[in-house]
């Protein structure tokens, strides 16, 4: 995760001035150099009731479900130091009795960091890539979905917890992010847009058999009106505005129990199809797009492409310069034909304290 949802120190660094180059090796230099200076650290919990703590170069985090340990692309420190280093991370979560990842990148300067990890037990989980994208070039892509789908941005607990049952149904294991999601909503909502796509209840209905593909799976951010016009005033695609929540689950949860002796039976709330959100790191030049998940009778129509199309139009709205995305195996294709350029690697290790 990335963007604090709570009030940080000031960042220290001046951020890198980002300009592009005619060359991608070039541009990609730059944008990595960038990622390093602003993208690691602080920046990476969003969560409001995250601590930070601080062991040399190390940032960790912890008061949270699963703690987090980051740090600079050079720690500084080689051999006994850097296995000492890596030991007192551990020993802190085993204090506290918690799970930690250790987020590593490909281009790290300790190249033996990931044996150093793996020797002090924290395991490896499945390696992703470090896209970044130019927001403008993304932003003129159409937010198509196919016809009888509609999408929106969500905030409540129970359009959350949907998307969590449907991430469990795509992994086949527990998703339970939306209380943190839920929490970050709520105290901070200018830092994050969740969008969900579903069925729209006002269409015609949607065909019941759809073609099978093997790919896979933090208040709404909607532009103001003055930043539409600025937007169109500039040439640039309007920001894209998903439907919002209607009606609101406050007024429908406040509702009489009873119902209408004329209702039909009630329709029962519809299945995310696909879900993803836009988080924005304020004082970079970056947002992060996240947790893109689409059941798999839905796949290789174009939601994914949607959502990130979506997402670079709200994205647009504020100023945001790039997009940043931690690409699974299966995004990596769709990301490399709109246009993003492929930076480093990305391979959370992680320690879990011993039973009992």
């Amino acid at each position: 995760m990335s963007n604090p949802s709570t009030p940080r120190p000031p960042f220290s660094a001046t951020p890198p001035t980002v300009e592009p180059s005619p060359s991608d090796e070039e541009l990609c230099r730059t944008l990595l150099a960038a990622y390093d200076a602003q993208l690691r650290g602080e920046n990476e919990v969003a969560d409001p009731r995250a601590r930070v703590e601080r062991d040399g170069p190390l940032v960790r985090f912890t008061g949270i479900e699963t703690g987090y340990i980051t740090g600079p692309r050079d720690l500084g420190v080689e051999g006994d130091a850097l296995d000492a280093l890596i030991a007192r991370q551990r020993d802190r979560y085993a204090e506290l009795g918690v799970e930690t990842e250790w987020k590593t990148r490909g281009h790290d300067a300790q190249k033996d960091l990931p044996e150093r990890l793996r020797a002090a037990g924290f395991v490896p989980d499945e390696p992703e890539t470090v896209f970044v994208g130019r927001t403008e070039d993304l932003a003129r892509l159409e937010p198509r979905l196919p016809d009888g789908l509609r999408m929106r941005s969500v905030t409540s607990l129970a359009d959350l917890r949907a998307i969590d049952a449907m991430n469990a149904e795509i992994w086949d294991e527990s998703h339970a992010h939306a209380d943190e999601l839920h929490r970050i909503l709520t105290s901070s909502p200018e830092n994050m847009t969740v969008l969900l796509v579903e069925v729209d209840p006002d269409a015609a209905p949607a065909p019941t058999t759809h073609t099978t593909h093997t790919t896979r799976w933090r208040t709404p951010d909607v532009a103001s009106d003055a930043a539409s016009h600025a937007a169109r005033d500039a040439g640039a695609p309007a920001p894209y505005d998903a439907t919002p929540d209607v009606p609101s689950h406050a007024a429908r949860d406040a509702a009489p129990a009873t119902p209408h002796p004329a209702s039909a039976t009630p329709t029962p709330p519809s299945t995310p199809l696909h879900a993803s959100r836009i988080e924005f790191v304020p004082g970079t030049d970056f947002a992060g797009l996240w947790g893109g998940s689409t059941l798999a009778a839905w796949r290789g129509r174009g939601l994914y492409r949607a959502t990130v199309a979506a997402r670079a139009r709200i994205a647009a709205a504020r100023g945001v310069r790039y997009l940043q995305v931690d690409a699974s195996a299966d995004s990596a294709p769709i990301l490399r034909r709109l246009g993003f350029l492929e930076l480093t690697t990305t391979t959370p290790y992680i320690w879990t304290p011993p039973a009992g």
